[in-house]
């Protein structure tokens, strides 16, 4: 199987194309490495909108542990 298939998944299974000039590729790179994000990541933000993960509502916060009360492992 070749690497880059091994992430793939049945829900993505379609490619879409599409042409740039190499100043306008430099600059969706960029854009995409300020957010943190993927080319494809940013990409799907942008276009479907979708949340990027600090946009997300904060999920249940664990009760922080008093690490005084842990116990010793040796």
């Amino acid at each position: 199987m070749a690497g880059g298939s091994v992430n793939r998944s049945s829900e993505r299974s379609v490619n879409v194309a599409f042409r740039l000039s190499p100043e306008d590729r430099a600059e969706v790179r960029r854009r995409a490495a300020a957010q943190g994000l993927s080319v494809q990541a940013y990409l799907e933000r942008v276009a479907l909108g979708r949340p990027h993960v600090t946009d997300l509502p904060p999920g249940p916060k664990r009760p922080a542990q008093d690490l005084e009360q842990l116990p010793l492992t040796g």
